[in-house]
């Protein structure tokens, strides 16, 4: 480092004016008055002045992560080399054929996310989903059905194969005995099989394509014989409707039919469907399938949504295309096969009237009643309800023993039941009464009727048999019938279990086991929905850095299997950057935001710019010395090669426009810093100054001077012998 001091820089004139001061004290009177004045004058100037440090640097291109790898796998792809510049959405490698594609977050991903997940991980997966342009429209920390629909579209995109391609799956359900409600017939069991929604990576290539490319794997129109098969796909007019508006669902074909196509579709959602007349239907039911008529490409189906009188959160209504079964099918469902409306919230105002009745007015011995605990407003948030049981018949004697502390109208019901089962016994006794009554609470008013009476009799017990059975594509949903003999006459409590390979909760939503068959009728339907659980995130799909970057090293081969945690490439910053290096005597002087120049020695090119980092605590050398690093930004395109030198002037102190005089007119003194000014008689009159920065051979007074003076810079020894100044 160089650096300029004054009492370094003025020591030199100041010992040779010590010497002449001794000279003119050994020299006569005689000698002074033939001697002439010889002086250098200089006037006082104004200047910038600076103190200034040279330190060497190098330029650099940063280091800012490296990408390891969050689980095992065998590397099959790596599209990118070193030096490539990666930026959001581009493709890095892919493990075990999953691509890992650069996307912006907050933090790596480090974990398997499937529906039920929760965390700021689920979070920031659906913000980046939505970003792309898929369809979530709560982005939350909760993974639900609607994310995994969007992450199955983006994979599809990518063409992922499903992460743990599973097996044909089966579930069978059967009748299991009420001996107190009905008997089981012949026909008693049926079966189910799900199809994986997701092929392995070596499936079907046209998954996750464009509907231009799907029309592409068509039948030529030129093969004689066999007509194109179009393309069915779905939208819909509005997403969000209010109660009162209608919205139109369009149905499209690429190409028109040749003739007249049977298009299946499936409907579902949260809203239900009927007609105005019934006040809790949500929207006018749609039928499910449609005609597309030959040379036609588009069917327009307008659903009108109706106003109800229920107290209700958002709800939605689903429309799918249905894939058909079999070898040959009529069409090819496109990728827009499911639309998806929602229905805005309502209903704050109303209050709830609880009735109750009874299933029947008289049960036989051994059967059960079904009191139904009704309110006239339907809510989105559980009601608990206070009831007593009264009347002659007894429990544990001529009733199972209940729980009336947990009556409840579960969220999205207007009604709930409580089963009281009867016991049949061997005493002669009379009919007897079971009384149900609702007890007022302040969350809801008693409506009318507020109770209900059941005699206590004897009936037959009907035959159940069950009808359905068939496949299921994973993601999709059915329905089994348990069907009656005749008619019954109360509402019955029907139990089934269900079995099979496909476990419950991860391969199809949990069955309850029991449904209510009510009076009256001879047949219920229980739905079977499955779950597309072969659409998973791996922490390895995305991989979250600083976009863009330039790739810096790639660490592993095609082919290669790679374990958990074992780095895959190195990010390095676009930019170079400019580093300094210095001792700890120089990184005292050193402070961010002092301005720099920056010289580079490859391509002769200078830079202004500023000191914007420095390391706190040094870093020891190869020779054990301590060094301490920082970076320099500068203003302007770095044209240099990663390792090329630099020279940095780092600016310690700046004076601008201040009093300046050469560093030797400055002489030192036992009184302090003096100079000696050339008077307008010619005389000359030391004055003492206060000195501040210096800057090579100038010096800045801070006082003593005014600016219009002419200093003594240098003297000679006789001249100054003779005038004894």
């Amino acid at each position: 480092m160089k650096k300029s001091r004054l009492i370094a820089m003025i020591s030199v004139g100041v010992v040779a004016l010590i010497l002449a001061g001794v000279a003119i004290g050994q020299m006569t009177s005689d000698d002074a008055a033939s001697a002439e004045l010889l002086i250098v004058p200089r006037p006082v100037e104004r200047r910038d002045l600076t103190d200034m440090v040279t330190v060497n640097g190098e330029v650099r291109r940063q280091e800012i992560q490296e990408i390891n790898l969050p689980v095992d796998g065998k590397v099959s792809n790596v599209s990118v080399e070193d030096g490539d510049t990666v930026d959001t959405g581009d493709e890095l490698f892919a493990l075990d054929g999953r691509t890992a594609v650069a996307v912006s977050g907050d933090f790596a991903f480090y974990r398997q996310l499937d529906v039920g997940s929760e965390g700021p991980d689920v979070k920031q997966l659906e913000t980046i989903l939505a970003a792309g342009g898929y369809d979530v429209r709560d982005i939350d920390t909760l993974f639900t059905e609607e994310t995994r629909r969007a992450l199955a579209e983006w994979q599809r995109d990518r063409d992922y194969g499903g992460a743990t391609p599973e097996q044909v799956e089966t579930i069978t359900v059967g009748l299991s005995s009420n001996s107190n409600g009905y008997q089981i017939g012949k026909s008693n069991t049926v079966a189910y099989t799900i199809n994986p929604s997701v092929a392995a990576p070596s499936g079907f290539a046209g998954a996750g394509r464009s509907s231009s490319a799907l029309r592409s794997l068509l039948p030529r129109p030129a093969e004689v014989g066999t007509p194109a098969k179009p393309v069915i796909e779905v939208s819909a007019s509005a997403l969000d409707v209010d109660e009162g508006d209608s919205v139109t669902i369009t149905f499209t074909a690429t190409p028109a039919p040749e003739r007249d196509t049977s298009v299946d579709l499936t409907i579902g959602g949260s809203a239900t469907s009927g007609t105005r007349d019934n006040g809790s239907n949500d929207y006018e039911t749609i039928d499910n399938s449609f005609v597309m008529p030959a040379g036609q490409t588009t069917v327009t189906v307008t659903v009108p949504v109706w106003v109800d009188q229920v107290k209700e959160a958002r709800e939605d209504l689903t429309v799918t295309i249905t894939t058909q079964f079999g070898n040959d099918p009529n069409y090819i469902v496109g990728p827009s096969d499911q639309v998806r409306v929602r229905i805005a919230a309502n209903g704050d105002d109303l209050v709830s009237y609880i009735t109750v009745d009874a299933s029947t007015n008289t049960v036989d011995e051994g059967s059960s009643v079904t009191f139904t605990l009704r309110t006239t407003v339907e809510s989105n948030e559980d009601l608990d309800l206070s009831v007593a049981l009264s009347g002659s018949a007894q429990q544990n004697i001529d009733l199972a023993k209940l729980n009336l502390d947990e009556i409840t109208i579960p969220a999205g019901q207007k009604s709930t039941t409580l089963q009281v089962q009867t016991r049949r016994d061997d005493l002669v006794e009379g009919d007897e009464s079971i009384v149900l009554s609702v007890v007022d609470t302040a969350d809801y008013q008693l409506g009318s009727p507020s109770t209900a009476t059941v005699k206590l009799v004897s009936s037959d017990l009907p035959e159940l048999t069950l009808a359905g059975g068939g496949s299921i594509s994973e993601g999709g949903s059915t329905s089994f019938t348990i069907i009656a003999d005749a008619p019954v006459t109360d509402d019955t409590s029907i139990n089934y279990q269900v079995g099979g390979t496909a476990q419950p909760g991860t391969d199809y939503k949990t069955l309850t086991g029991t449904v209510i068959m009510r009076a009256g009728n001879s047949r219920v339907s229980v739905t079977i929905s499955t779950i597309d659980d072969d659409v998973i995130f791996l922490p390895s799909d995305m991989v979250v850095a600083d976009w863009p970057a330039r790739v810096g090293t790639v660490l592993v081969d095609e082919g290669e299997f790679v374990l958990q945690g074992s780095p895959v490439l190195t990010l390095n910053e676009p930019d170079f950057t400019i580093t300094l290096s210095v001792t700890a005597g120089e990184r005292a002087d050193l402070e961010i935001g002092q301005k720099v120049s920056v010289s580079l020695d490859s391509s002769d090119q200078d830079l202004d710019g500023a000191i914007a980092t420095l390391d706190e605590n040094a870093t020891i050398a190869d020779d054990g010395s301590e060094l301490y690093e920082g970076t320099i930004a500068v203003e302007g395109d770095v044209a240099a090669v990663d390792g090329a030198r630099a020279t940095i002037d780092v600016t310690l102190s700046e004076r601008l426009n201040v009093l300046a005089v050469p560093v030797a007119a400055v002489l030192r003194s036992a009184g302090g810093d003096e100079v000696r000014v050339v008077n307008d008689a010619g005389t000359i009159t030391r004055v003492k100054v206060t000195i501040g920065l210096v800057d090579g051979e100038w010096v800045e007074i801070v006082e003593g001077l005014t600016g219009n003076e002419l200093v003594v810079v240098d003297v000679d020894p006789q001249a100054d012998v003779a005038t004894g100044n």
